[in-house]
């Protein structure tokens, strides 16, 4: 609950403790960006070298994560954690990296999440290499989930539906102090002002994860405002982002959004696979991350 309050992610599943066990779910889920978002704690605590923790001029550049399990409360998870052979994601590929791959492992040995991240670290003559190149801003439709069909099918989505910019919000030192001290994350390019100072960006900056968070919490409230079948929520299959720009305290974030391709499932009859785009802006309408989010949905030929 409190990674919810956190990143503004209230979804019912995560909150209602009978929504779970009314729908089939077998209890209370955790927010799957919770073992994302403690992933990238643990390496801070545990193995800072794979953050290049102590480098001020290295940044996470990156995050791919997959959901294979439900994780519910009161479950007890660990990290392995292992040498990356390539980047977290595309467009990073001619940088000077750091990859490590890691994944999530239950009380019963089972593995929950996998996932990457890639940071990106100084040249060899102690300058940091641009950012990754930014990409095409994603064109919004005029959208109203009024007159919409009821429920909403994941075919009907590419088409009709929700999509948008969120009214958005500004950064607060209080963000980024109850977000690192929760999950663990305390990079000294987030809290220390001193060490920052002498970092790529000049000052302290936004844990990139956070960002992310955020624009996924004002995402999938648009989503969840749509009626969808059965149990009425989506399975949430993983995210990937990519860091474009720094994220101060004091600048005020937009969420734009829009589902971007459709694929029915192989495995899961009745079932799609429909992936929305996810960009986070800034005051200055500067695209600081671009994501992608995986959802697996009811699709029209179950019935």
């Amino acid at each position: 609950m409190t990674f919810g309050s956190l990143t503004g992610d209230y979804a019912q599943m995560h909150f209602d403790h009978d929504f779970g066990p009314s729908t089939g779910m077998g209890g209370t889920i955790a927010h799957g960006l919770l073992t994302g978002a403690w992933s990238l704690g643990a390496l801070a605590q545990h193995a800072p070298t794979r953050l290049a923790l102590g480098d001020p001029g290295a940044f996470v550049a990156g995050f791919r994560v997959k959901f294979g399990r439900m994780v519910y409360i009161g479950d007890l998870f660990s990290l392995r954690w292992w040498e990356g052979d390539d980047a977290c994601v595309e467009g990073l590929e001619g940088h000077k990296r750091l990859d490590t791959k890691f994944e999530v492992v239950n009380q019963e040995g089972e593995v929950t999440t996998t996932g990457a991240v890639t940071v990106c670290r100084a040249n060899e003559a102690g300058i940091g290499q641009p950012l990754p190149a930014t990409p095409a801003a994603l064109e919004i439709d005029p959208w109203s989930k009024h007159g919409l069909p009821s429920p909403i099918y994941a075919d009907d989505l590419l088409e009709i539906g929700p999509r948008g910019e969120s009214l958005g919000r500004t950064v607060t030192e209080t963000d980024l102090v109850a977000y690192t001290n929760f999950t663990g994350e305390l990079n000294p390019a987030y809290l220390n002002q001193e060490y920052a100072r002498a970092g790529r960006f000049g000052t302290r900056i936004a844990p990139p994860m956070w960002t992310f968070c955020v624009g996924f919490g004002e995402y999938l409230r648009d989503l969840l405002s749509v009626s969808m079948p059965s149990s009425g929520f989506a399975g949430h299959l993983g995210d990937s982002w990519r860091y474009l720009a720094p994220v101060y305290v004091g600048d005020t974030l937009r969420t734009r959004h829009k589902p971007i391709s459709y694929k029915a499932s192989g495995s899961r009859p009745g079932m799609a696979v429909v992936e929305f785009g996810v960009q986070i802006v800034n005051q200055r309408d500067v695209i600081v991350q671009d994501g992608r989010v995986a959802m697996m949905m009811t699709s029209r030929g179950k019935h």
